[in-house]
């Protein structure tokens, strides 16, 4: 498929805490199901701490989100995101950003929210003890 047009609805950077990978099952929603759906998968779960930057320049842009969720087996997750989500302890803190876009391809439209930047913080210390 060749990809014809690509809107950015709105773009989100973001600091987030890795929650985990998680089983996600198939809901048994169309025809397909469960084998040949992709519904299913392995998901990976983010809780947003703190926008840096969030840029709305379409109507029907996502507003600014408290949880990312993206499926490891989705073509919105280049290799090179997938392998540093795969090192990712629970508990990292990210910087992550994505786009909310809409795509065309082959005269069908839907929505794509593929990772931009995805890089591991150093840890910090949670409290200081004064001695």
């Amino acid at each position: 498929m060749s990809e014809k047009s690509r809107e950015l609805l709105s773009s989100h950077q973001t600091i987030a805490v890795f929650d985990g990978i998680e089983d996600v099952p198939c809901r048994f929603r169309t025809a397909l199901c469960p084998n040949q759906c992709g519904h299913g998968g392995r998901t990976a779960c983010f809780t947003i701490r703190k926008y840096e930057r969030y840029d709305k320049p379409g109507q029907y842009g996502d507003k600014q989100q408290e949880k990312f969720r993206v499926k490891l087996n989705s073509a919105d997750v280049p290799e090179d995101i997938r392998v540093v989500i795969e090192k990712l302890a629970v508990g990292a803190r990210v910087k992550l950003a994505w786009n909310h876009d809409y795509v065309t391809k082959d005269g069908s439209s839907s929505p794509e929210r593929p990772i931009t930047s995805l890089v591991e913080l150093p840890s910090t210390p949670c409290c200081c003890v004064v001695q």
